[in-house]
């Protein structure tokens, strides 16, 4: 008789709509008497609908902007002064994600989603290691609360960052793979992060690179079982990133997290 084997599921975020008015002045009146504001509503949201993932993660693309506020020196998001962190409203949002689920990580844009430019270093490599090492410090600051690690959504593969972040704490996500530099990622990261459309792929890239872990995006049971055709069970993982209708995302996903053997 065919054994089931549950595959783990992965979260790398959850985007959240803004609420309307009255959702949030509902959300309002639970949270009387703590600090609370429109990013802890979305973070809360965003883990909201993740009951079953293995590795959940609170946040998306939009918890970028506290990190942004995050950063000193800065004047609408060009650094113009000494270069500095203040880390005490991320460490007010680990406290309450930690509260709420102890294995959480947290998801956010890389740091050249941020937009952020330079008005006072005047060498454009400098800049980025000036960034990426304020990211560093303030993802350091997140798991001295107990914060399990940090999922940087990025558009493009950035080598300073990469050498500089990527780490069994600090795990780069691909939002697109099809257009990314996944080699150099490689180079830097473990996890290979592939849609299951794309599955074909990772024969060729796993004999390149010391692959960890392989990570299947909106897997089916299907897919997963044809990573097994290759892949140890034990390194597959199902991953996800929801933009939209997260409620039935999450659950959809770990319902099909599995293989036969």
């Amino acid at each position: 008789m065919a054994r089931r084997i549950s595959i783990p599921v992965r979260s790398f975020g959850s985007e959240v709509r803004v609420p309307t008015v009255p959702e949030l002045a509902g959300w309002l009146n639970e949270k009387r008497g703590e600090e609370a504001d429109l990013t802890t509503y979305r973070l809360d949201r965003s883990l909201d609908a993740q009951e079953g993932v293995t590795v959940p993660a609170a946040g998306g693309v939009f918890y970028g902007e506290r990190w942004r506020e995050a950063f000193t020196g800065m004047a609408d998001g060009v650094l113009v002064n000494e270069p500095g962190i203040d880390p005490s409203a991320l460490i007010g949002d680990a406290r309450r994600v930690r509260a709420r689920r102890k294995e959480a990580w947290f998801s956010l844009p890389a740091p050249h989603m941020l937009g952020f430019r330079d008005a006072y270093i005047g060498d454009a490599e400098e800049f980025t290691e000036t960034i990426a090492t304020g990211y560093a410090r303030l993802a350091r600051e997140m798991r001295d609360q107990g914060v399990q690690g940090h999922v940087l959504i990025a558009d493009q593969a950035d080598e300073i960052e990469l050498e500089r972040l990527a780490g069994r704490k600090i795990v780069f996500f691909p939002r697109n793979p099809g257009t990314f530099d996944l080699e150099l990622l490689l180079e830097y990261q473990g996890d290979l992060v592939l849609p299951a459309g794309d599955l074909d792929r990772a024969p060729d890239l796993m004999e390149q690179f010391r692959v960890r872990r392989l990570i299947l995006l909106e897997a089916e049971a299907e897919d997963l079982m044809a990573a097994a055709a290759f892949a140890d069970p034990d390194m597959l993982v199902a991953g996800g990133y929801c933009e939209d209708g997260c409620p039935d995302y999450w659950k959809s996903l770990v319902d099909r997290a599995f293989i036969t053997r």
